[in-house]
């Protein structure tokens, strides 16, 4: 059974006056903050509670579930029932509407699951009639390949909890308490909110306290091996903290880093656990150190951003100078290994860039039919120039890599300025306009065999009604060469 020591924050190089400017700025920034915790290794450095909360409390985790999915899928892995390249499809045939399903539908994998690269653009349940919250991931109709562009799914991890429920027999909080949990000492009060038809919404449903967060962050950041016992694959774990999609069109920094297996990546080398309202548990596997919150932000646009902000701006400066020594002696458990695993799969992604290039050099794609209207696309790499056909109308978005590149906003009066960049095998697109009103046009390109995505949003008052209907959504295209109609 595991159990916490304690020690205090001096230990590993943080001084009290730290973890005192935490809580005072969390007071002056006006978060309403449940608890905290501040690990290091197997040590509580700081812990505390606000009334009416306290160290046994039952709090909602929210989208954390995702993250205990994602463990428990690799549960599944280390038990040989699954595999991450196997189609979901193929474990609910029940589910799927008559005359099969979507062909997207059907080559979807755990994986794209895993990263939130589904064929759907937002959560199905909360737009299908039924009650069977699983079935609606195959019955609702698709809107762009899957295996391409990141789309915040919560069905994803919801289809992945019934898929562990299913080949288990066991609710998916009894089956990894039976192969890690209770071993770990996390709380026996703890559970799983079920969906109408009873199965464990893996998307938000999770209820535990702020220390059962804290020793499943613990265990991640040893990579799933925790007193000489492997809970969870090597393999799988550095696979589920890394980095395997860019998130780049998202609002605020420590959500624009990317993202693992339901694990968000944080603005330092790290991963986190992301429920709304500020439930957090930022994991810095090369200081063997977790800051974990409980809150309730909800309502409050900035307070999640607050909550890393004060923390990066109070005690993480201490913890980078201080290093991965002390404690005493307490080794690397898996941060240099991970390292340097991240920045192999990032020199893999640079040569998958240099050959998509190559490969789609002055090619053009024929769109799908899509809620957009986009019908065609072109690339040209070596003048810095994307084509595009929308409901009719053509025109080019010139870029540069390194400076912003200034034109006219197509379909406007007004002008832009606009830069691309390559990541992780994904152009990303940027457009703001220069004007009275502000706003800005930003888009994720990416490829997938001979077919490619895109995720395009928009912001501010002078984008009109009529041009956030063509750059507010997903679509797919094929190579041209290939089209034979859709």
């Amino acid at each position: 059974m595991f159990v916490w020591k304690e020690g205090k924050p001096e230990d590993c190089g943080i001084p009290a006056k730290a973890v005192a400017g935490l809580e005072n700025m969390l007071d002056e920034m006006r978060v309403r903050i449940h608890g905290y915790m501040l690990i290091k290794g197997d040590c509580i450095l700081a812990e505390r509670y606000y009334a009416p909360f306290h160290r046994g409390s039952l709090h909602r985790m929210y989208s954390v579930a995702k993250s205990f999915t994602a463990l428990a899928v690799g549960l599944l892995v280390k038990n040989g029932l699954v595999k991450p390249e196997d189609r979901i499809c193929n474990y609910f045939p029940e589910k799927l509407p008559e005359g099969g399903a979507h062909p997207w539908c059907r080559e979807m994998t755990i994986r794209d699951m895993l990263t939130m690269r589904t064929c759907h653009a937002s959560t199905t349940f909360k737009r299908y009639g039924g009650k069977d919250w699983t079935e609606s991931f195959f019955r609702v109709e698709p809107d762009h390949v899957p295996g391409t562009v990141f789309s915040y799914d919560t069905s994803s991890p919801h289809v992945l909890a019934a898929l562990v429920e299913k080949l288990t027999g066991k609710k998916m909080l009894d089956y990894m308490r039976e192969e890690m949990l209770d071993e770990l000492g996390f709380s026996k009060e703890a559970y799983m909110i079920p969906d109408p038809a009873g199965v464990s919404q893996g998307g938000s449903g999770l209820m535990c306290t702020l220390r059962d967060l804290a020793v499943v962050a613990h265990l991640c950041n040893r990579l799933g091996t925790l007193q000489g016992r492997e809970y969870l694959s090597l393999d799988y774990m550095r696979e589920a903290v890394s980095c395997q999609v860019p998130t780049d069109l998202h609002p605020v920094p420590d959500e624009q880093q990317g993202y693992g297996y339901f694990f968000w990546k944080p603005r330092e080398e790290g991963f986190t656990f992301f429920g709304m309202g500020g439930q957090l548990a930022v994991c810095f596997p090369q200081y063997d150190f977790c800051y974990i919150t409980m809150a309730d932000t909800i309502g409050n646009p900035a307070g999640v951003q607050t909550l890393h902000d004060c923390f990066y701006r109070t005690v993480f400066p201490y913890l980078k100078a201080s290093g991965t020594s002390g404690m005493g002696g307490v080794q690397d458990h898996g941060g240099m290994y991970q390292s340097a695993f991240e920045e192999n799969r990032m020199q893999d992604f640079r040569h998958m860039e240099k050959e998509l290039r190559e490969r789609t050099q002055a090619l053009s794609y024929v769109f799908y039919p899509n809620a957009l209207g986009w019908e065609e696309a072109g690339f040209d790499w070596e003048k810095g120039a994307v084509s595009l056909a929308v409901s009719g109308s053509r025109f080019p978005i010139v870029f540069g890599t390194e400076e912003w590149v200034q034109q006219p906003l197509p379909g406007t009066e007004y002008f832009c300025e606009c830069r691309g960049h390559w990541k992780m095998g994904h152009f990303i697109l940027e457009c703001y306009v220069l004007y009275e009103d502000m706003g800005h046009i930003c888009m994720d390109f990416a490829w997938k065999d001979d077919r490619m995505s895109v995720r395009t949003v928009c912001a501010g008052e002078v984008i009109g009604k009529e041009m956030k209907a063509h750059f507010q959504g997903f679509a797919s295209a094929v190579d041209s060469t290939l089209h034979h109609g859709t």
